[in-house]
């Protein structure tokens, strides 16, 4: 909802989303240069009364290279948010932001404003702040400690207090904009990872079934092909069919929806099963009006076991059932292949995987056992009022 009410928003000021990523870049460069910008500026509020109330050049060369040094120390340390010597830094500051203070006085409070400002950047408000307005209670006193005047020490607190908040501002925002940069890049990387898992794992459960349904209708056709070649021609036509069906699967992957229907899962597994000379029991109940999302879930949670079955078992029948009770939606699928080469296989590769992650986002459960008898069962529940709501 949040969402929805900034794009309302940004509709009605007359700024389309479009126009307003164009405009963050310039956005985002203004943040980023403000603040040298603003670093050089203190640096030049400080510098040119001296040049121009100092004759001698000795003091001009002295102040100058104080503020190249202060200011460059800013800019290295904090705008760039480095954590290590920081203390050298504000060390290094309060040095040359407040001794210089005996010698030109009040026209060398601008550059206090460094330590003080450094000092908000490196600790937290409750410790910052309180250190910031001591610095500036001390350019004021060094601002009229050499003629005594109140005026002057006034004037000094305040012009070291608005230039420290004047770097700190310009400091956060520029952090704040570097911090909001990296998130997003990291979204972006999230939405990638999670779109190559989403469209693995559709791959790996839509198209499973249907390329072991043509394998097994290939191998069927080859076999039937010298001595019955009639019913050799109606498996290749069915064979066309489970290819156009799988060609869909690939079309439906690619455009990103994912809606399957339960009852045609239930006929094409049934009918694969069958060619795998495997014995087919169906039971469906009470399944007609699933919500999409359940129906959806429990087909491709059939397509997968079904497909363990035809791979990776020597299952001689096989019995799957999908129906609904107190609430909730059951598919159970039973086969008597868990001795099979692969031991039944359904633990195996990805797929128990996939599927268990999108039970568990309809807080639903997958369980598989084997039994002494060589069977294997698969049971997924899904309750129907969270995957509803």
């Amino acid at each position: 909802m949040r969402i929805r009410g900034t794009g309302v928003q940004r509709q009605a000021s007359g700024q389309s989303p479009a126009r307003l990523e164009q405009e963050r870049p310039g956005v985002r460069a203004l943040v980023f240069g403000a603040q040298p910008a603003a670093v050089t500026g203190v640096a030049l509020l400080a510098f040119l009364p001296v040049l121009t109330a100092r004759e001698s050049w000795l003091d001009r060369l002295a102040a100058l290279a104080c503020l190249a040094a202060l200011a460059g120390g800013h800019v290295i340390w904090f705008a760039h948010g480095r954590a290590g010597h920081r203390a050298v830094v504000l060390a290094s500051q309060a040095v040359l932001g407040f001794v210089p203070l005996l010698q030109f006085g009040a026209q060398w409070s601008p550059a206090s404003g460094f330590f003080a400002g450094g000092l908000l950047l490196a600790f937290p408000p409750s410790r910052g702040v309180p250190a910031a307005l001591l610095a500036c209670a001390a350019a004021g006193l060094g601002s009229a400690w050499p003629g005594g005047s109140v005026h002057a020490g006034v004037a000094g607190a305040v012009t070291a207090g608005v230039a420290a908040l004047t770097l700190f501002g310009l400091g956060t925002s520029a952090r704040l904009v570097a911090e909001r940069d990296a998130e997003v890049r990291e979204l972006k990387r999230q939405a990638i990872a999670e779109e190559r898992k989403r469209f693995s794992r559709d791959l790996h459960d839509l198209l499973g079934l249907s390329l072991s349904a043509i394998t097994l209708k290939g191998e069927l056709v080859d076999r039937l092909m010298p001595a019955r070649p009639a019913q050799a021609k109606d498996e290749l036509a069915e064979l066309l069919v489970m290819s156009r069906r799988a060609l869909a699967d690939v079309r439906t992957i690619a455009a990103g929806y994912r809606e399957l229907s339960l009852e045609k899962e239930c006929r094409a597994a049934a009918d694969v099963l069958s060619a795998a000379g495997t014995r087919v029991t169906v039971a469906r109940s009470g399944v007609d009006d699933l919500p999409p999302r359940v129906a959806t879930t429990l087909a491709t949670a059939l397509r997968e076991g079904v497909t363990n079955v035809v791979r990776h078992s020597t299952a001689s029948w096989c019995a799957f059932s999908v129906s609904t009770e107190d609430g909730t939606a059951w598919l159970e699928i039973v086969n008597d292949g868990a001795a099979g080469p692969a031991g039944g296989g359904a633990d195996s590769g990805a797929g128990l995987r996939n599927l268990r992650d999108r039970i568990n986002v309809l807080n639903g459960t997958l369980t598989t056992e084997a039994g002494p008898d060589g069977t294997h069962r698969l049971l997924v529940a899904i309750p129907l009022g969270h995957a509803a709501s």
